[in-house]
């Protein structure tokens, strides 16, 4: 019996929460999102038949496949914004969301057993600016 053979390792935690933020100019990514899909080249983005739940998943390239990490190694690897109008309003009107002036934040989570995030687009906070900070 070793000296080690009752501990485990305390692996490399996530930074920061899974969440999407979206406005009038794109779907953005938390980083957390990026590094829970392990960078992902590909992502399919599926919808909840009978719900309002939106889940992606890291794909190979296909028909379907979104572009999600393009490199990597560029200082934008941590930063994932999709422009997409018609994904943005079908989003807003599946999820019944106001987004108001600056935007909305969704939260969401990631399921490891599955490799996929999962968001409920029901349940969305609305973004603050600077001026909407407390000093």
């Amino acid at each position: 019996m070793g000296l080690l053979d009752k501990f485990h390792v305390y692996g490399k935690k996530r930074t920061g929460k899974i969440f999407i933020s979206i406005t009038s100019y794109g779907l953005t990514f938390s980083k957390s999102c990026i590094e829970s899909l392990s960078y992902a080249d590909y992502v399919h983005v599926l919808f909840e038949d009978d719900g309002v739940r939106m889940a992606v998943a890291p794909c190979n390239k296909d028909a379907e496949a979104r572009t999600f990490v393009r490199d990597r190694n560029s200082p934008r690897a941590g930063f994932v914004r999709w422009t997409d109008r018609q994904l943005i309003s079908y989003i807003i009107d599946l999820g019944g969301i106001e987004l108001g002036s600056k935007g909305v934040r969704i939260d969401g989570e990631y399921v490891a057993s599955d490799n996929v995030l999962l968001f409920d687009l029901r349940n969305y906070t609305p973004l603050k600016g600077k001026s909407d900070a407390k000093p």
